[in-house]
């Protein structure tokens, strides 16, 4: 009996110990706690051999990791063997083959702490850990422990564009900061775009002089900044100096982190060609591009020998810059049609003996691959560098989704998974009402945890080709380092743990709970992170027949305490406390705040609701809606619920090609005064307003008499995301309303899909 309470006290000690070692992002392969722990004093030495550069320069981190979570340096002396009271760390003798290159174990006792590695990349991420377990309690204290610990995947990255918006260099060096703490290791730095040239090459000076530079249409939608640049306007850009370049590179080495640098080809080059324009296939200047540019027609030509010259050139610099085995050469989003019409481009494909302009573009990747290869470099782009077939030493990036890394991995080819379905960090994190504009899309910090970048479809040794993922960051609607640091925490130690830590320990109600003391760290260090988290959703349930919607709240912060209101007023800790779903039963704006330690954790959550005559009666559609946008089922016109901005939120129907012909049959013959109808355009989706909406009623559902028409009179070339209701105010009675929605037949002149079917998205039809 005495025996089996010891145990359970044994058990209750290591569950108590156990909290406090499970602060780490990412979590370990393996903790084993115990009772005691090791205390850092005045007279604490950190016991290491530092016999060459890099780990004298590890010995360096050491103690400014030390300072930052202590508040004070220890000092350094040779190992003796007298561990007591001090820290040892050490570098194996022989390797420890389970933790490889990157790995570390961790022994923390009452009286000493021995961290130990085969390299000094494996003692830094070490050191992490210690940085965690310190700034988790009181700053000087360690819990005792045993910890094994080593990275799932090899590539552990996190992207970022600077050519959309330059970043000044102090922010990189913090940028790599961010990328070390998460236990990370790849900085990919997206130098080149369309918009902006960020690295100096001295054999073409015009490329920063000329191609750093655009118009400064800040005031202006991202996707509206069309106009032409004029002499003497004001100018936005900048660029990195070589010098620069090198001491970011060795600045990063020195925490574990490669840069590679990403230089597009053939597309995505227009601020290249502002400054050469002889090397695209027309000659003609155009200037750097202020704001979005869809379709991507003015590339490089690929029938021009001098093209291949000047990228040559380019990348012998950028190999002396960046010393990483890969160079990044884009290759995605190529629009052929001047291929198509260039001599040059024609007379390549027919000498190469190419079918068509996706061979042309696969000839031209792989001829770079030749060189970078030559050069001992391989090759890594985007998945479209797939179409026409590659050398198996390329490497690809898969963004469109995971379909392009399973083809890639069963070819052969090494994956880097980044689908915009978990990794485009660019995309909005909450809900869009609540958040600074972003792309679109909506990435939450429990999706990019869920995520897992090895696909089932493939073979063990298929897997093996999938050696990491990476968050992508594209800075279109990020001016300035702040947002940028928005966007990415705390999505970054997500993904940081779905790439570092072993698939089967992973807990999301153990993270959300560990993320408390990660915010605490965020705030020590003035990080501008994302409480999206904290965000408080209304999740609607119909109710049809008590004609009422029953909410649920959520959130996906640890162990929330949610207050809310139902009259639209600003919810405080006085408000009802949230504790099962309730129901409305009349029209109102229910709102939801997270509040813990007496602090508002975010901005409430205003969710309206509209109960109306026809909310939960049948609709017949004459015409089915995209399988893709199915919003939430058959009632999904006549729920209550309005939608976002974001077509994705789960709150629209959408058709491609196809009118809404909707009947609702409200039961019995009803009176009525008007009829809105909830439309989306947001035209980069290519999703537009109906021409008109026309609204009819009958009583026996077989003879209909117009009621009226509302046409829309917002331009399909309108650039911005935006949502309206279309409304008839006039008095109607029956028993059937049927609604039609005329879509735009095709997406206007000058648009990406001109000619083309656009799509028409509703989210209710509200009859009052």
């Amino acid at each position: 009996m005495m025996r089996l309470f010891i145990s359970i006290l044994a058990m209750i000690i290591s569950v108590g110990t156990f909290a406090q070692s499970a602060n780490m992002v990412p979590k370990p392969v393996s903790v084993v706690t115990s009772e005691g722990e090791f205390k850092i004093t005045n007279n604490t030495k950190v016991l290491f051999n530092a016999t060459n550069d890099i780990e004298k320069q590890f010995a360096d981190l050491t103690s400014d990791i030390l300072k930052n979570a202590t508040g004070n340096a220890p000092k350094f002396a040779e190992p003796t063997s007298n561990k007591k009271g001090n820290i040892l760390i050490q570098l194996n003798n022989p390797l420890h083959t389970k933790i490889g290159n990157e790995g570390y174990t961790l022994s923390i006792q009452p009286n000493h702490v021995f961290l130990n590695a085969n390299t000094t990349a494996g003692l830094f991420y070490g050191m992490q850990s210690i940085w965690q377990l310190l700034t988790a309690n009181e700053g000087t204290t360690l819990p005792c422990m045993e910890i094994t610990d080593y990275p799932r995947f090899g590539w552990r990255g996190l992207h970022l564009d600077v050519s959309r918006h330059f970043m000044p260099v102090e922010f990189i060096y913090k940028y790599i900061d961010y990328i070390a703490m998460h236990k990370m290791n790849v900085f990919h730095w997206h130098l080149v775009d369309d918009q902006g040239w960020r690295i100096e090459i001295k054999k073409y000076p015009k490329l920063t002089e000329i191609g750093a530079w655009r118009a400064d249409r800040a005031h202006l939608d991202w996707n509206s900044r069309k106009e032409p640049v004029k002499e003497n306007e004001p100018k936005y850009g900048g660029f990195y100096s070589q010098e620069d370049a090198k001491a970011i590179v060795e600045y990063a080495r020195k925490k574990h982190v490669t840069v590679i640098p990403e230089i597009e080809m053939p597309a995505h080059v227009m601020s290249a060609l502002a400054a050469y324009p002889e090397f695209s296939c027309t000659g003609e200047y155009k200037p750097v591009p202020p704001g979005g540019v869809w379709p991507i027609t003015h590339i490089f030509c690929a029938g021009k020998e001098e093209t291949f010259h000047f990228l040559e050139d380019v990348l012998t610099e950028v190999m002396v810059l960046f010393p990483s085995t890969y160079i990044h050469i884009g290759g995605d989003e190529a629009t052929k049609t001047e291929w198509e019409k260039c001599a040059l481009c024609q007379k390549r494909m027919s000498n190469e003996g190419l079918k068509d302009e996706h061979e042309l573009q696969a000839y031209f990747i792989k001829r770079i691959e030749k060189f970078l290869n030559k050069n001992g470099r391989q090759l890594i782009g985007w998945d479209e560098i797939l179409e026409g077939g590659l050398d198996p030493t390329a490497t690809i990036m898969s963004w469109r989704g995971t379909d392009p890394g399973i083809r890639a991995a069963k070819a052969g080819h090494d994956v880097v998974m980044s689908p915009t379905s978990h990794c485009y960090f660019d995309y909005y994190q909450g809900n869009p009402s609540l958040e600074p504009k972003a792309f679109g899309g909506n990435i939450t910090l429990k999706k990019v945890y869920h995520y897992e970048p090895v696909p089932e479809e493939l073979s063990p040794q298929e897997a093996e080709h999938i050696i990491g993922a990476q968050a992508n960051i594209w800075t279109e609607y990020m001016p300035n380092g702040r947002h940028v640091e928005y966007m990415i925490m705390p999505r970054m130690s997500a993904l940081s743990e779905v790439l570092w830590s072993p698939k089967e320990v992973k807990d999301w109600g153990d993270f959300s709970k560990r993320m408390e003391s990660q915010y605490q760290r965020f705030d020590k260090l003035g990080i501008n992170y994302a409480t999206s988290a904290f965000q408080v959703s209304a999740k609607p349930e119909l109710d049809t027949e008590n004609k009422a919607v029953k909410v649920s709240l959520s959130t996906d912060a640890w162990n929330p305490n949610i207050f809310y209101t139902i009259d639209g007023s600003e919810p405080n800790a006085q408000s009802n406390k949230y504790t099962q779903a309730f129901s409305i039963t009349k029209s109102g704006t229910v709102k939801a705040v997270v509040i813990q330690d007496g602090k508002q954790k975010s901005q409430p959550l205003a969710t309206d609701f509209i109960i109306h005559k026809a909310i939960a009666c049948k609709v017949n559609q004459k015409y089915p809606n995209s399988k893709s946008y199915e919003s939430s089922g058959e009632f999904a016109l006549v729920n209550g619920i309005k939608g976002s901005k974001d077509h994705h939120d789960g709150n629209w129907k959408g058709f491609n090609g196809k009118d809404l012909v909707a009947t609702i049959d409200l039961e019995q013959s009803q009176s009525f005064s008007k009829v809105s109808t909830g439309v989306l355009q947001d035209n980069g989706a290519w999703i537009f307003y109906p021409t008109h909406v026309t609204v009819e009623v009958s009583e026996d559902g077989q003879n209909y008499k117009k009621l009226g028409t509302v046409k829309n009179k917002v331009s399909a070339k309108d650039g911005e995301r935006q949502t309206q209701e279309l409304v008839l105010n006039k008095k109607g009675k029956g028993r059937y309303v049927r609604v039609t929605a005329a879509h735009l037949t095709s997406c206007p002149k000058g648009h990406a899909g001109e000619g083309k079917p656009g799509w028409l998205f509703v989210d209710e039809i509200i009859v009052e």
